[in-house]
């Protein structure tokens, strides 16, 4: 199990896709969650509108040790695909996919890693023939099953599955389904990410 760190590895919620909890995630081995806009002209890390002063992509990227790690790439503005690839590539970055740009932007996003997202609401992969990965969400409800997860990894994509915990639900029946799965290719986003580490590891 691939553990990917929600907004980076924080303590402290203002810790959030702040350098801090990159850091901290990079250190550890985790995987990074983080959010993309454009502010001013340049790419920069916010969830929300930006305001001004959010650290830049550029930044991001320019971190020690981010190339060792895999990046998820929310894509919270239309237009940025082509700013984006360049900056992957100035910095050597390959092990990441971008996810959640809306659905007439994702067509200038084909040929780099791609995720398609599925959820109790959104039943078919839209773009699965262009994907690398799966987006598993899970707003509501526990709505999926091992066998949900087994036929996307079958299929020779990977799976990122959202942990419950990031919709204020608990995580406990999530988490023991997902560690009955066997194979490569499987990836939690979570807020907590050090307690994945232990759960998923303690048998190992």
């Amino acid at each position: 199990m691939e553990i990917v760190s929600h907004r980076g590895y924080w303590k402290m919620k203002n810790e959030k896709n702040d350098r801090i909890a990159f850091v901290q995630a990079i250190e550890h081995g985790f995987g990074i969650e983080t959010d993309i806009r454009d502010c001013g002209g340049k790419l920069v890390i916010s969830h929300d509108i930006p305001s001004g002063g959010e650290m830049t992509v550029e930044a991001f990227f320019s971190l020690d040790g981010i190339q060792n790690i895999l990046l998820a790439l929310n894509i919270k503005s239309d237009g940025l695909q082509y700013e984006l690839k360049k900056l992957l590539e100035r910095h050597g970055i390959y092990n990441y996919f971008v996810f959640d740009m809306s659905i007439p932007d994702t067509v200038g996003y084909f040929g780099m890693n791609l995720a398609s997202r599925i959820s109790e609401y959104e039943k078919e992969l839209p773009f699965a023939a262009y994907s690398s990965h799966v987006w598993l969400d899970c707003f509501n409800s526990d709505w999926f099953s091992a066998n949900d997860v087994k036929k996307y990894l079958s299929s020779g994509k990977k799976v990122c599955v959202v942990s419950p915990e990031l919709h204020r639900r608990d995580c406990k029946v999530v988490w023991q389904m997902l560690k009955s799965i066997d194979g490569d290719g499987l990836m939690i986003c979570t807020d907590m990410p050090q307690l994945a580490e232990s759960f998923f590891n303690e048998n190992d």
